[in-house]
């Protein structure tokens, strides 16, 4: 699974009007990777619980 932010330069260009210094390419490739697991973790731990629900639903 890929998550992106888009590019470095996207992400910097919407945080200088913030007043937030730039972040470097590296370090935004961290953080990506870091959204990407836990974004893996929610999604895989939401999908057992719809399967879940839907085989109670179909029991009743």
């Amino acid at each position: 699974m890929i998550v992106s932010l888009g590019r470095p330069v996207k992400v910097n260009n919407f945080l200088t009007p913030l007043n937030i210094t730039p972040i470097a390419n590296r370090n935004l490739k961290k953080m990506e990777a870091r959204a990407g697991e836990a974004i893996k973790k929610i999604s895989t731990a939401s999908s057992i619980k719809a399967a879940i629900d839907d085989y109670a639903k179909e029991m009743e």
